[in-house]
């Protein structure tokens, strides 16, 4: 088997951007008490993140976004690494016909430097020890270490190779994998997903929609055989709507000769 050309790893300095050059992904309560994001997730973050214990243990998070997830794992008693992709090649567009991709993607870049200001902005108030590394998210070098935990809250959808991030992920996490994504019942009970673009629909960021059980097959591909899924519903305030989700937690399957894992 080939394996992948090891990738460049970059631990990126916190920075103290102004509230101004922020967009918020996930809601945040602002020093003036001002409620701003997109997300919501304020009301059952540990339900989102399918009530695994998180004290004492290694996280490595992909896709952190505003960081709402990332300072909640830290204030349960995780120590927490960040992971993105580097601005040069940030997330996978869809390249729909007949449109300039190159001024989509600096658009995008524009937004996604603003999602990133708003996770040091999040980082400073929570006067959190969160790191943050820049690196390819399917190809994660193996100086970032092994972590007890790995996290991937609404990104598969997001990625054009989605097993690939979740075999890239699983190498370097050594008991438990969370996976959050949108749910859509009428995907069944099969290991399916369905291929979302369409040309008259232009959603340039969105790939994927996956059953849990494709999820939760892939999980148990790479090592990760006992699953749960449960099923949740959480606040967008553009939609102003419910969105219905799962969370799949994935454990390895401990043999007889190593210690117990602490708990899922």
């Amino acid at each position: 088997m080939q394996l992948p050309t090891p990738s460049i790893c970059r631990h990126v300095p916190p920075r103290y951007p102004q509230l101004g050059d922020c967009d918020f992904y996930h809601s945040q309560i602002l020093p003036t008490g001002e409620v701003i994001g997109q997300w919501d997730l304020r009301p059952s973050p540990d339900t989102y993140l399918g009530h695994v214990d998180f004290n004492g243990r290694n996280v490595l998070e992909i896709g952190p976004a505003s960081g709402f997830l990332s300072f909640h794992m830290e204030q349960a008693g995780a120590t927490v690494s960040c992971l993105e992709p580097s601005m040069s090649h940030l997330w996978d567009t869809v390249p729909f016909p007949g449109v300039d991709a190159d001024a989509v993607r600096v658009e995008f870049a524009n937004h996604i430097e603003r999602i990133r200001n708003s996770f040091w902005y999040c980082h400073a108030l929570h006067r959190s020890q969160a790191k943050l590394f820049e690196a390819d998210p399917c190809n994660i070098p193996s100086e970032m270490g092994d972590h007890d935990v790995g996290v991937l809250a609404c990104v598969l959808l997001h990625t054009r190779s989605p097993f690939s991030l979740l075999e890239s992920l699983s190498r370097r996490v050594t008991q438990t994998m969370v996976v959050v994504d949108n749910y859509n019942a009428a995907l069944g009970p099969e290991p399916v997903c369905r291929f979302m673009p369409n040309p008259s629909i232009r959603q340039f960021d969105t790939w994927w929609q996956f059953s849990p059980q494709f999820i939760v097959s892939a999980l148990e591909l790479l090592g990760f055989s006992e699953a749960r899924v449960s099923y949740h519903a959480q606040k967008c305030e553009h939609q102003n709507a419910q969105v219905p989700m799962f969370t799949v937690v994935a454990s390895r399957r401990q043999r007889f000769d190593q210690h117990p894992a602490a708990s899922a």
